[in-house]
C-alpha cells in the first residue's frame, strides 16, 4: 500500500485507509398514460464520498496537537487533489470538517525506536465529480 496525500501533503498520518464510495446516478423515469411500460433517462453522477481513517501521531501531546490543526486546518472549502492508498488520483475533493477522533483520546503509543503519542481518527471528504 502507498501512502494517502492532500495535494501533495501527507497529513493522514499513518495506517491510513481510504474507502470511495460513488452517490447514486440520478435518472428520471417517465410513465405515459396508455403505454405499456416506463422510459428510464440517466441524468449522471452526483460525486463520491471518501471515507478516511488513520492515526495521528507526535512525540508529544502538542506535536499530536499540531498534527490534529494540520488536518482540521484543509476544513477551508478549497477542492484538492487526493491520492489516495492505491495510488489514484482524485481530483475536486473537499473537507468540510467532518472528523471524529477516537472517543478515548490521545493514547502512548511505541514502536519501531518511536515513542510517543497515536490519536486513531476518521473523516470524511467529498468530491462533486
Amino acid at each position: 500500500m502507498s501512502i494517502a496525500y492532500l495535494d501533495g501533503a501527507a497529513v493522514f498520518g499513518e495506517a491510513v485507509k481510504v474507502q470511495h464510495a460513488p452517490n447514486p446516478s440520478a435518472q428520471q423515469v417517465n410513465s405515459f398514460f396508455g403505454i405499456s411500460g416506463s422510459q428510464v433517462v440517466w441524468g449522471g453522477t452526483r460525486g463520491r464520498a471518501f471515507f478516511i481513517t488513520g492515526v495521528l501521531i507526535g512525540q508529544d501531546i502538542p506535536s499530536l496537537a499540531a498534527a490534529e490543526a494540520i488536518l482540521l486546518s484543509y476544513d477551508d472549502g478549497i477542492s484538492r487533489v487526493l491520492t489516495d492508498t492505491w495510488g489514484r488520483d482524485w481530483p475536486a475533493v473537499v473537507f468540510t470538517g467532518n472528523y471524529q477522533p477516537d472517543p478515548m483520546g490521545p493514547r502512548p503509543a511505541a514502536g519501531d525506536g518511536f515513542f510517543g503519542w497515536a490519536l486513531p481518527y476518521r473523516a470524511t471528504f467529498f468530491s462533486p465529480l
